[in-house]
Order: structure tokens, then sequence, then C-alpha cells
């Protein structure tokens, strides 16, 4: 039987509107992402999804599995997976990474939709741009996925060419336009207690991932310095989600080098805030910033991106981001995935649901789960 430390179910959302008198969607959630009180970071771009989901009538309840404690723990879970839809009267599943939907589709009472997020179609590569075995892994169990259900989300056309699937959905991550807003850079530097006098490159990922190549970003940084004084990286990882429009409003530019990406939120929530953007064409980032005077895409090369980080301070422009992501908003991707929801269920419009049977108590689904505890200086990658 699965321990109490291995997951982490709930709790239950329901839609925001009281008065409808219908609930359109139960769904439950199967993920090995979703924020903690260890990494509340971890993963919150797939709770903002299912959150921006509930004003449309969708319910539902959350299965975390927490791969990155154990990876037993993914064949632990099927065992919760099974009580849960025990108790729930659900619609369909909504799995995220393709791990989670192979914990999923070991179920077959109710439909299965899965989105895939990076490398986990992409592969995990090395610092050297080679897939590890562990990447293969990944990429062999999506292919094998995505003929197994009953809709796929992608967030890139790259991602859906490496599927070879037609039916595949090309639906990015939305990002919060509420939330990710231009503010005075001192106020936003005051608040964190950031100098005044300096230049930051904020890099928002954990360094120690090989293919977010920090390695390349931190030369880059250093070759432009000798043009730019003051010029400092800005590392950010493991804050509440809440807090990133501060940096990236106190930051001066935000630089990507990753190796893959599917559809990167962070650079979004960045151009959200009007912050400059320095990127490598990697995802659909070159798709993004296109048309944003302070954004630039350069090669994956050091002298290249120490190159567009001088170019960017220099200008000192923090116009265009925003008017280039406002179609990316968490409420478009929301829309789009219902109508996913909808197609799967072969529903054309809301029908009355007055009568149907509820969603497990939430009291019942919830609980206190123990996190994995990570020592100083140490860093749990991947799953």
């Amino acid at each position: 039987m699965p321990t109490r430390d291995t997951f982490q179910p709930g709790p239950l959302s329901e839609p925001s509107s009281p008065a409808e008198p219908f609930r359109r969607f139960r769904v439950l959630v199967v993920t090995n992402m979703w924020p903690s009180d260890e990494d509340p970071s971890y993963g919150s771009f797939v709770r903002d999804q299912m959150e921006s989901l509930r004003p449309l009538g969708v319910n539902y309840a959350v299965l975390f599995i927490n791969g990155r404690r154990s990876q037993l723990n993914y064949a632990r879970s099927v065992w919760e997976l099974r009580r849960m839809l025990h108790r729930g009267a659900y619609d369909l599943v909504h799995a995220h990474f393709g791990l989670s939907g192979c914990v999923a589709r070991l179920q077959r009472s109710i439909p299965l939709v899965v989105t895939f997020h990076g490398d986990d179609v992409l592969g995990r590569p090395k610092r050297n741009g080679r897939i590890t075995a562990v990447g293969r892994m990944f990429q062999l169990s999506s292919f094998w996925l995505a003929r197994r259900a009953a809709a796929v989300i992608v967030p890139s056309a790259e991602m859906k060419a490496k599927l070879r699937l037609g039916s595949v959905e090309i639906i990015p991550c939305g990002v919060d336009l509420n939330l990710f807003q231009p503010m005075p850079q001192s106020k936003a530097r005051e608040a964190l207690g950031l100098s005044s006098a300096k230049k930051y490159v904020l890099f928002p990922y954990n360094p120690s991932e090989q293919r977010k190549r920090f390695d390349l970003v931190e030369k880059a940084v250093q070759q432009a310095s000798e043009s730019v004084s003051g010029l400092e990286i800005l590392c950010v990882r493991g804050r509440p989600h809440t807090e990133m429009p501060l940096y990236m409003n106190a930051a001066d530019a935000l630089v990507m080098a990753s190796l893959i990406e599917g559809s990167p939120v962070a650079l979004k929530e960045a151009m959200a805030c009007n912050l400059p953007v320095v990127t490598v064409n990697v995802g659909d980032a070159a798709e993004l910033v296109r048309g944003a005077a302070s954004c630039r895409v350069v090669e994956r090369d050091a002298r290249a991106i120490a190159a567009g980080i001088t170019e960017v301070l220099r200008t000192g422009a923090r116009a265009g981001g925003r008017d280039a992501v406002r179609n990316s908003s968490m409420e478009n991707t929301a829309r789009r995935i219902l109508k996913v929801y909808a197609r799967v269920l072969g529903r054309t419009g809301p029908e009355s649901q007055a009568n149907e049977p509820s969603l497990p108590d939430a009291t019942r689904l919830q609980g206190t789960v123990p996190r994995a505890h990570v020592p100083p200086g140490h860093t749990e990658e991947g799953l």
C-alpha cells in the first residue's frame, strides 16, 4: 500500500462561480510537478494552469507523485490512483509529464489527457547536447503513451514533430498577466534589498541542471562585464511564484541559453514585465520575442550572448515585451484546454449537471505530507 509521505492528494477545487448550477468537468490531475513548502516554485505553472480553469467550471483534485524523492513512488502511486478513482466521480484524468501519464494510463475507466512539457519528449541532454540514457527512456515512454491517450497536449511545434502524431494539440503554458506586470525597478529592488548601482542579469533556473547551460551564461556575463560595469548574475530558484514579478522587475535582463525547452514560461513572464530578454533559439523562444524591441535572439555562444546582453543594457529600453505575449495569457490557454476536455468527452456545450454525484469531500483528501529534505548546497535534479 502507498505510504502517506509518497503522495499529496487534493485539495479539491470547486469552480469559482458559486452561481453556476453545474460542474462542467470533474478532473483528476496526476502530476510529478506541484509546489511544496520546500520548493514553492516547482510545478507552479501546472498549479496555475489548473487554477485558471476553475472560473470555466473545472472541479479538480490532485495526485502529486513525489518522483524527486524516489522513482519507486511512480509504482506505488498506482494504488493511490485506483483509490482516488474509486472514491471520486471524475470525468477524465489530466496527467502532466510523461512518467505521470504512464501511471495514469494504467487505469482505463475514464479518458486520459496528457500534457508533455519538454524533456519527456525532447530527451534530457548533458552539457554537450547528448541525450542521457534516462532521457532516452523518457522519449520512448512518451512515444508509447501519446498513442494511448484520448488527447495529447504539447507546448511547441518541435515537440509535436518529435511525437509524429498529427492529432497532438499545441497549447503553450500561459502567463498570468495580472500577476506579472511592469513596476518601477527602484521599487522592486528596494523590496528585495538589491543595490540600485548594479546591473542584474536574471537566471531563474537551477544552475546545476546541465541542460540550462548556466556555465555558458556565467561565461557570457563575465565577458559582458568588460563593457558593462557592476554586472552580476541574479540567480533565483525555489522562491514562491508570487515573488517572481519582483525579480523580473528588479533585473535588467533575463538570459536563457538552454539546450532544450518547450515553451519557456519564465521567458513569457519576463516579457510580461517588459524585462529585456536575451535568448538562444530554443523551443518557441524565437517566435515569442519576435517583434519585441527590447529582446534579442542570439547564437548559443558565450561571445554572442555577451554581445546581446551588452546591447540591451546599453539601450536601456523596457518596451514591447508585454504586447508580444498578450495572446499567451492564462485565460486564453485555459479556454483552449477546456475545448480539449469537451472534445474528449463529446460535449458541445454546458449541459446541466445539477444532480451529478459529488467528488470526495475535500477534507478527506487533504493531509500533512512530509517532503523530502534537501541539504544545503544539494539539489534534487529531475525526477
